[in-house]
């Protein structure tokens, strides 16, 4: 008799694996640290550790391998593009560790956070990007707007709750 395969990931709350704090917000400033030099790895940890929720919003979500280690992350904020206070909350910080991608991780990571924020009541959600308009639209997102933003064109997209 062969043996199931393991599931390639799982995908937890943030606040269940507090010690993927430190890794992620080295890998996040990795990636957009020079988009973003502001949020430095230092604003991206305690970012992090506020979004340890499981009640109330903001919350992450993380993917581990079977063996533990870390693969992507997304999360529900209240704010995430300060020049649009108007809009909230927004799914953001949607991130695939580069030798993970193409696997179908994002689409689960992305399922995951926006279960989180229906099942915490939230009726709308809104994200930006810079390049990936295509892939969110595949997602079941729609665009509301292109605005530029840090020195970009930027679409901003919109999800509603099912029901």
């Amino acid at each position: 008799m062969t043996q199931p395969h393991p599931a390639p990931w799982r995908i937890v709350p943030l606040a269940d694996r507090p010690d993927l704090v430190a890794p992620l917000a080295d890998a996040l400033w990795a990636f957009w640290g020079e988009t973003f030099p502001e949020k430095t790895v230092a604003v991206r940890t305690a970012s992090l550790r506020a979004r340890m929720n499981r009640d109330r919003l903001p919350v992450a979500v993380v993917a581990v391998a079977p063996d533990g280690g870390l693969l992507g992350t997304a999360s529900i904020l209240f704010d995430d593009m300060e020049t649009r206070p108007d809009l909230n909350p927004w799914l953001a910080t949607v991130f695939v560790l580069p030798g993970q991608r193409r696997r179908g991780l994002g689409a689960a990571l992305c399922a995951a956070a926006e279960t989180e924020a229906w099942r915490l009541g939230v009726p709308r959600l809104y994200l930006f990007t810079f390049d990936k308009r295509g892939y969110y639209a595949g997602l079941g997102w729609r665009d509301l707007e292109t605005v530029a933003h840090a020195g970009h064109p930027t679409a901003i997209m919109v999800k509603d709750a099912p029901g």
